[in-house]
């Protein structure tokens, strides 16, 4: 096989003229199809209750989202909660997201925006470190509370976590 003797994968075969394939870059993986913006927020005390403040600037993340956001919401999370509706409003939709991210910068308390929509991370962050360093990752399971929200901006020349 000719063209098979060098260094990299396909060799003596450059991709479009730019290189030959994984020179100088990493392969695309399932934790590079998404970006989500995670805003860290911290718990306040207050004379009035409790609250939410900002705690930092907002950052981009490169990950993976799954889960049934393209698919229709839900009621309830538990099959066992009452899903009667009740006459303050009624059923509440809970739309949940599982994100994989090579690394996060938010936390349990954590914001986040995806296509357009909020999402509260719903519980902490668990480190996957199983298998190779390749598929280490760290799993966020969040629930959307609005939707057609506006992003925030992000700082130009931020730092961009999961690349």
């Amino acid at each position: 096989m000719d063209g098979m003797n060098g260094p990299y994968l396909y060799d003596e075969e450059p991709a479009g003229g730019e290189g030959y394939l994984f020179q100088g870059r990493h392969p695309r993986q399932l934790f590079d199809k998404d970006q989500v913006i995670v805003q860290p927020r911290k718990p306040v005390r207050t004379a009035h209750g409790n609250k939410y403040e900002n705690d930092g600037e907002p950052v981009r993340v490169v990950c993976s989202v799954e889960g049934r956001a393209q698919q229709a919401g839900m009621f309830s999370i538990s099959g066992a909660e009452d899903k009667t509706p009740q006459n303050q409003g009624g059923l509440t939709e809970v739309t949940p997201i599982q994100i994989l991210a090579r690394e996060w910068p938010g936390d349990i308390h954590s914001l986040i925006w995806w296509k357009g929509d909020w999402y509260d991370a719903d519980g902490s962050p668990v480190t996957r470190d199983a298998g190779t360093p390749e598929s280490r990752h760290v799993e966020i399971r969040a629930r959307r509370t609005a939707i057609n929200i506006p992003e925030p901006h992000i700082q130009e020349g931020a730092h961009t976590w999961g690349t």
